[in-house]
């Protein structure tokens, strides 16, 4: 197989792929708002209920996050601090057109997921400044 091939059925899986996950994320969204009605919209008190779910997630939802973490670092360039949800997020808050459309298909999986996502990271800075505040004594 030459080396055009081999890059045509790259771009045939790829593609593939990408369709298949806004599709799943599509058919999600349909279903719930079939199911439940439209998700009601974020409001700042969503935060804290968001934070202690955060706070009460087990090892392996946190190995998962580090990953996330690292791959946003290490491929999207993304902040040391945040998941590619709450990069994404901030890049819509900031009209960038990536973070719209991301947005949009992360919330196919989960209303209000990019909301969710930084309150998530809130979470685990504030903990993260709290212990380090008190072993530090400031």
């Amino acid at each position: 197989m030459d080396i055009l091939h081999k890059f045509l059925l790259a771009g045939e899986i790829t593609a593939t792929a990408i369709t298949s996950l806004i599709t799943i994320s599509v058919v999600m969204a349909s279903v719930r708002a079939a199911i439940a009605g439209k998700a009601p919209a974020w409001v700042v008190a969503d935060v804290a209920q968001a934070e202690l779910q955060s706070s009460k997630e087990g090892w392996p939802h946190r190995a998962l996050v580090a990953f996330d973490i690292w791959f946003n670092v290490t491929i999207l360039r993304g902040q040391q601090d945040e998941t590619i949800s709450t990069h994404s997020w901030r890049a819509q808050q900031e009209g960038k057109t990536w973070g719209k459309w991301m947005c949009w298909w992360l919330d196919g999986f989960q209303p209000n997921h990019g909301f969710k996502a930084a309150s998530g990271d809130l979470q685990r800075a504030k903990s993260r400044v709290a212990q380090l505040s008190k072993m530090l004594g400031v």
